[in-house]
């Protein structure tokens, strides 16, 4: 039976962003707002013809992750909505930018702003003062529960330690080297040196890389993205509404955030795919296009091991060869054959949990890069999220 994809009824109509970087001086809330303008301002929309909210991941106990709530949008701006979300159990962060897309297409809503705020860095600055000023928390720990259960006993308190056991495991299976993954993080620097709007755009060299100090064996420094303060913002329209527009729309080609396997971070039957491995082959599903039609790729690098996990879902390599695809940096360089991570993904830009990958693919999509504009006019981008249980992808064109 032949479905049609719904998500092809909405697109991309604008996108904003604000940074206050490691300054850690500005309001979660006021960063969202300054996002919030810039996106429609880009779109060419008042906040009156917004009548749609969404975010990801909604409440969240860990500091800074998620700072600012719909209702505080809803009120700032006092929007008058005929739909919102924001939910942790979904496929990764750009959940609420799929979410958004369903809504639009089922006539939910018009005009949907998808937001993502982080405040950690500012909260890790407030931690360590508190710290140092002997004001840390004491008494009896709280009991450890559900998955962390079987994690804190081995003191795997960051998402590196899981992340390091699936490089392990990829090096062991398919020969992937350390040097493979610098050239990720080297690229990432590279195309980050050419975006006013990064975190880190100093140079750095493999050498640099390979000396780095080692967080969790295999990985370093240099392979863990970097804690920032900001906000990203993602207006979906209907494709028809996005018609009338300042710029032309990113239409939706395919999303998907398919999960076959085990929710877990460390119990998929193959260590080296988890959710990735379903959400991209099941993109591939829903439309005409192939790998091959990509012409720009921003794809989630939280840590650089992620990036080649998702290289092999989304089948711009084979299974086990992203190490060789991307040794060197020629093929994934800004006038390779795949240019990714053109903004610095999260490895040098900073962590914006996906929604700072996607805008870039929006910038490149409508040849707002600049400097780092990848050559060629590009028609077809891609951009991915999440780890472990976590995922989720967009396939985007330009109308």
């Amino acid at each position: 039976m032949s479905l049609e994809s719904l998500e092809r009824r909405a697109a991309i109509s604008g996108v904003g962003l604000a940074l206050a970087g490691r300054s850690a001086e500005r309001s979660p809330l006021n960063l969202t707002l300054d996002a919030i303008f810039e996106a429609l301002a880009d779109a060419g929309l008042e906040d009156g013809d917004i009548d749609g909210l969404s975010s990801w991941p909604g409440a969240s106990v860990t500091p800074g992750m998620a700072p600012v709530s719909l209702r505080e949008v809803k009120e700032s701006l006092n929007l008058k909505l005929n739909w919102f979300a924001a939910a942790t159990e979904a496929p990764g962060q750009l959940s609420a930018v799929m979410n958004a897309a369903m809504a639009v297409a089922s006539g939910q809503a018009r005009h949907v702003l998808c937001f993502r705020t982080l405040s950690q860095y500012s909260e890790q600055v407030k931690a360590r003062s508190r710290n140092s000023q002997g004001g840390g928390e004491r008494g009896t720990a709280a009991r450890v529960e559900g998955l962390m259960s079987w994690i804190r006993p081995f003191n795997g308190l960051s998402a590196a330690h899981p992340l390091a056991l699936v490089a392990k495991r990829h090096m062991h299976e398919y020969g992937t080297t350390r040097e493979q993954l610098g050239a990720i993080a080297v690229n990432a620097r590279s195309n980050a040196m050419l975006n006013p709007r990064a975190l880190y755009r100093e140079p750095l060299t493999l050498e640099d890389y390979l000396s780095a100090r080692i967080i969790t064996e295999p990985l370093c420094l240099y392979d863990c993205d970097a804690p920032i303060d900001g906000s990203t913002v993602v207006i979906v329209s209907s494709r028809e509404a996005a018609r009338d527009l300042r710029k032309p729309p990113l239409c939706i080609e395919a999303m998907s955030g398919a999960f076959h396997g085990r929710n877990s971070w460390d119990q998929f039957a193959d260590l080296t795919g988890m959710a990735a491995s379903d959400a991209g082959r099941h993109l591939w599903e829903l439309t005409d296009l192939k790998p091959a039609d990509v012409d720009v790729a921003n794809l989630y690098d939280g840590f650089s091991i992620l990036t080649l996990i998702w290289l092999e879902a989304l089948g711009f390599c084979a299974k086990g060869d992203s190490g060789a695809f991307v040794e060197g940096g020629a093929r994934i360089a800004r006038d390779g054959v795949l240019p990714l991570n053109t903004g610095g993904g999260q490895l040098s830009a900073g962590r914006l949990h996906g929604f700072g990958l996607l805008w870039e693919t929006c910038i490149q999509l409508w040849g707002e890069g600049g400097e780092r504009q990848v050559p060629g006019n590009p028609q077809v981008g891609i951009t991915a999220a999440g780890g472990g249980p976590l995922g989720g992808c967009l396939l985007l064109t330009r109308q």
